[in-house]
């Protein structure tokens, strides 16, 4: 089978899509901790349980048990939850998982549901998180709804504060992706998951032929032309 530019450009969509995944792996000083399960906490309602292990020995498993809602009984983002199991698989040390309680099978369980809540007050995020963020705003399924939609091609951080998404529609066929750089940090330097506006903003902003006024004059190999929406999102 001879696959055409059309076709390649969406296994390459499907590919990132995929791989957003990795972005923000359960890593810690010591290495990446895979998930081994995820289950509703016995008995706790509202809470769920997530099994990590070091992909190797079983007994290597932890499980955090976390609340899915915040003290005011608000939705927490998932991206928010990754955060946050991040954050307190680090911090949790060797003495704590010893004396934990176990389950039916063996693994010991922390009770995370306080660190959660104690995240969600004072978001503590990290560039992958911020990138993943940015990037998953744009990313397809394997069979988009809409030939319009702004589809992401590929990603890649710029540095400590941007980063580049290559996009496209699936209707683009032959024809390279562009790039747009965004934000990764407010005002105050601090990492946001997440950049307001930019997925609604810019199919607008590319239809109205907006977006040429924030043209950059550099050279990337990896599109046809590169947009800087930093100041435009900041306000700066």
């Amino acid at each position: 089978m001879m696959w055409d530019e059309t076709g390649l450009s969406s296994l390459q969509a499907q590919l990132a899509h995929e791989m957003l995944s990795s972005v923000t792996a359960v890593a810690t000083g010591q290495g990446v901790r895979l998930v081994r399960g995820v289950v509703s906490a016995p008995e706790r309602r509202g809470v769920v349980r997530v099994v990590l292990w070091d992909g190797e020995q079983l007994d290597t498993s932890v499980a955090f048990d976390m609340p899915l809602t915040d003290l005011h009984e608000g939705n927490i983002p998932s991206g928010d939850l990754k955060a946050a199991l991040r954050s307190e698989v680090a911090a949790c040390a060797e003495g704590e998982v010893e004396r934990a309680p176990r389950d039916a099978f063996g693994i010991p369980v922390i009770d995370a549901c306080a660190a959660v809540h104690r995240f969600v007050d004072q978001p503590r995020f990290e560039l992958s998180d911020a990138l993943r963020a940015a990037a998953a705003a744009f990313s397809v399924s394997e069979v988009p709804d809409e030939s319009a939609e702004l589809r992401l091609r590929g990603f890649l951080l710029l540095d400590q504060a941007t980063c580049r998404l290559y996009l496209d529609t699936p209707a683009s066929q032959d024809v390279p992706p562009f790039g747009v750089d965004l934000p990764l940090r407010d005002e105050d330097g601090s990492v946001v998951a997440g950049v307001t506006g930019a997925h609604a903003v810019l199919p607008v902003l590319l239809e109205t032929g907006e977006l040429e006024r924030m043209r950059r004059d550099v050279h990337d190999p990896y599109c046809r032309a590169v947009y800087d929406l930093v100041d435009w999102l900041t306000g700066r």
